[in-house]
């Protein structure tokens, strides 16, 4: 476990940060490697039918995904507080509220899967796979909510090397079932699925075996399969919101891919590239911001705001710095880039894509300082203003395409990013500066009163 309640805040953030970025690059890269099997395997048709129901997995996924990392800021504070007892009772409440959500989840998704698919307007040649994959990972929501919960409580604990360990586990032995269940055994996009289930289910598996072994507060026993109502309603008022928010997120982003659909292939495969490279350069920032929450959901535990407060100082210069640097350097060589990552030569594609870095690159500033202070706020289980702004994130990517497109065109596409990261970043600010004047309110009380 490394401590964060003690010691140099730059230190502690950016020796967390280093094993978090690298997890991400391996996901990264993994995503990228599984693209090319499925394409070279089963066809362009396989990764037509995966795309085309893509919105609709990343919106239940993205809702567990955010509840587990919820209850792990919990598990955080709760190892801040260094009371082996509430650390138990944190874990034990995380896997009763899992197998909750995960049982109505799957059920639900399962009884509308029909209905959405068709609802969603799935092209009939990609129907038939769409569906068999789509109801294949919705089987597997179980294994990802036990997943999630376990690499998270590695997280939780600062133990990024472990962390590393057991997500670079999952991702290698996903592209060896993915050669197992498409080529050995041919089961097509099925195998897609099944091969990460399996593969986070066996590095799940070790993990939970490792936090026992390690951790004696991971043991459960038969005291355990009690409910504790009170600690149950803690967990939910922290998780569920964040849940929220990683879903609604992914609602704008449906809505906002429909609209550039039906701008043509050439735009649609230019916001593509952009978004790609934008996904892997701000890569940094995204785990600046989750050592961020670590680092203040501990020290929160330990009742030390002060230090909070000098991370969140730390952690936004240092997000500030990369962002300037990576924004300028994409807004004059983005298209560059594109070719050189993606062989991307067709002129007109290479036009959107430098549009589309025009319009985005320089708000890398705002992006940086969204994501230090949601994921400090979520850390700190401040976790309405956080939702607050994933709802305007959401209204912004639905808005603002849905009524400037016919006048816009591509230009109102690439603006709603900016503009829902300006309208998240307002909210997130706000609610900071209030949770920071409430402290030092306090604190005015308590001198007062000595």
């Amino acid at each position: 476990m490394a401590d964060m309640t003690t010691g140099n805040p730059l230190k502690l953030i950016i020796r967390f940060t280093i094993p978090l970025l690298l997890g991400n690059i391996v996901s990264q890269l993994y995503s990228l490697i599984d693209t090319v099997i499925v394409g070279r395997t089963l066809g362009l048709g396989a990764l037509g039918a995966i795309g085309a129901v893509t919105g609709l997995v990343a919106f239940v996924q993205g809702f567990i995904l955010g509840v587990a990392s919820g209850l792990s800021l919990i598990l955080a504070q709760r190892f801040g507080t260094r009371n082996d007892e509430r650390i138990h009772s944190s874990f034990v409440a995380s896997m009763w509220i899992s197998l909750a959500f995960v049982a109505v989840l799957t059920a639900a998704s399962m009884g509308v899967a029909d209905f959405i698919l068709k609802a969603i307007n799935i092209p009939e040649a990609f129907y038939a796979d769409g569906h068999r994959y789509f109801i294949t990972v919705m089987l597997g929501l179980a294994v990802l909510m036990y997943y999630s919960v376990l690499v998270n409580a590695l997280r939780s604990m600062g133990s990024t090397t472990q962390l590393l360990f057991f997500i670079t586990l999952s991702q290698v032995l996903n592209i060896a079932f993915d050669f197992l269940f498409i080529l050995v055994i041919p089961m097509g996009v099925m195998g897609v699925a099944i091969a990460t289930i399996l593969s986070q289910f066996i590095s799940g598996l070790l993990c939970q075996l490792y936090l026992m072994k390690k951790v004696a507060v991971f043991r459960l026993n038969r005291h355990d399969f009690k409910l504790d109502k009170r600690e149950i309603k803690l967990h939910l008022n922290i998780s569920l919101p964040i849940g929220i928010q990683s879903s609604i997120i992914s609602i704008g982003s449906i809505i906002l891919q429909l609209k550039l659909n039906g701008l043509g292939t050439m735009a649609v495969e230019g916001h593509a590239i952009g978004a790609k490279i934008e996904s892997m350069t701000t890569m940094p920032l995204v785990s600046f911001g989750v050592a961020t929450a670590t680092y203040a959901a501990q020290n929160y535990g330990a009742g030390q705001i002060e230090r909070i407060w000098q991370g969140v100082k730390t952690s936004t210069i240092i997000s500030l710095t990369y962002s300037l640097l990576v924004g300028g350097s994409l807004f004059f060589f983005g298209k560059h880039l594109a070719v050189a990552l993606f062989n991307a030569e067709n002129g007109d594609s290479l036009a959107y894509v430098d549009r589309y870095f025009k319009a985005t690159a320089l708000f890398y500033l705002v992006l940086s300082i969204l994501f230090v202070f949601r994921y400090t706020l979520q850390g700190m289980g401040k976790s309405v203003a956080p939702t607050i702004a994933g709802f305007m994130e959401m209204i912004m990517r639905i808005v603002i395409p849905l009524s400037l497109t016919g006048l816009l065109g591509f230009q109102a596409i690439i603006f709603s990013h900016p503009m829902a990261w300006i309208g998240s970043t307002v909210a997130l600010v706000y609610a900071l500066w209030l949770v920071k004047r409430n402290d030092r309110s306090s604190k005015f009380k308590r001198f007062m009163a000595s």
